[in-house]
């Protein structure tokens, strides 16, 4: 099976919603589109109704501004009472969520899950900054914030989505791109620390819980959190998941899968890839797998299979590297066919 990680380079939202229907009917999931919009990028979309937040919407940024402390007593009353309706995402920052569950019954009877997405805690964490241009996430007190609106935004996203398809399965990405820094001298936060804010945020998510880094890190994070799906960039970096050996054998014989992003998502390795293909329609494109990719999901298989246990190719979910929002319109329409052949 496949799907997709999130963003996309359109401006049209259904224009995006019908690539990913014909891509991914299987794994669909809902376009971000942070070219139609500065604020529909990573983190205004799920940072919506959290105290202390100012929001620039024309440059798409925010900060956290330590100095306020109103609504803060609200929001944990919301947070105790479950109230996930104070922690809906609007149509205005995520359009692309509203319509694609619209239109989802056009493809209703090929969806076995519907993959749902959100910034996970620790790039939030480090992405998003107060007022002095430090990280929220060495704010203990401002970061438990972020990490239980995360945590009541993802819920809501879910009971929102099975409110309207309560017979679907339900696929949730959090997506850590900041993980790539994680042991740098960027960053001062321990293994276990990690550990516990990943249990933190996910623990009692309602559905299939997949973490996404588009690179590389330190594996064994993730391989010890609690989290079902590890989604890695197996196109730039195949083996380096395969490094942690005791900690992946043990991911797997519990439940775990690994999901690697087989399809390249940057502009040059797309067109590397297709090689003198290039000038063929997405619809040739899907004919075959480049032959770069075939031998890629090969060793990927040899790896589980001889290193791990077969078991870890069970129900095998292949997606791009990571999002496409930064290529443009015809590459990110390229990428998709090239993912399709992995069906």
């Amino acid at each position: 099976m496949i799907t997709g990680i999130g963003s996309f380079p359109f401006t049209d939202v259904d224009e995006a919603i019908s690539l990913i229907f014909n891509s991914c009917p299987e794994i669909p999931f809902w376009p971000q589109l942070p070219k139609r919009a500065p604020y529909e990028n990573m983190y205004i979309p799920f940072l919506e109704g959290v105290p202390c937040l100012v929001v620039d919407e024309t440059e798409g940024t925010a900060f956290i501004d330590t100095e306020k402390t109103e609504g803060i007593g609200s929001f944990y009353e919301s947070v105790l009472a479950g109230n996930l309706e104070a922690f809906r995402i609007s149509e205005k920052v995520a359009p692309g969520f509203y319509r694609f569950l619209e239109r989802l019954n056009e493809i209703s009877s090929t969806v076995k899950f519907i993959k749902t997405q959100i910034t996970g805690p620790f790039s939030m964490g480090l992405g998003l900054k107060d007022e002095n241009g430090k990280p929220v996430i060495y704010n203990y007190g401002y970061f438990d914030i972020i990490k239980k609106a995360l945590h009541m935004k993802a819920q809501w996203m879910i009971d929102t989505i099975k409110a309207q398809f309560p017979d679907k399965g339900i696929i949730i990405f959090f997506d850590e791109p900041y993980l790539v820094s994680f042991g740098s001298a960027y960053v001062s936060i321990s293994k276990e620390e990690a550990i516990a804010l990943f249990n933190d945020v996910l623990g009692g998510i309602p559905a299939i819980r997949g973490i996404h880094c588009c690179g590389n890190t330190d594996w064994s994070v993730l391989l010890n959190a609690d989290v079902d799906i590890i989604n890695y960039d197996a196109y730039n970096y195949l083996e380096t998941i395969f490094y942690f050996e005791q900690d992946l054998k043990r991911f797997i014989s519990r439940g775990g899968r690994i999901a690697p992003g087989i399809v390249p998502t940057g502009s040059e390795d797309i067109r590397e890839v297709l090689g003198d293909r290039s000038d063929l329609s997405d619809t040739q494109i899907t004919g075959t797998t480049p032959a770069d990719l075939q031998h890629l999901t090969e060793r990927f298989h040899e790896l589980m299979t001889t290193k791990i246990s077969p078991e870890g190719l069970k129900d095998l979910i292949v997606t791009p590297s990571c999002g496409l929002g930064s290529v443009t319109q015809e590459e990110a329409g390229h990428a998709m066919a090239i993912l399709k052949t992995f069906r």
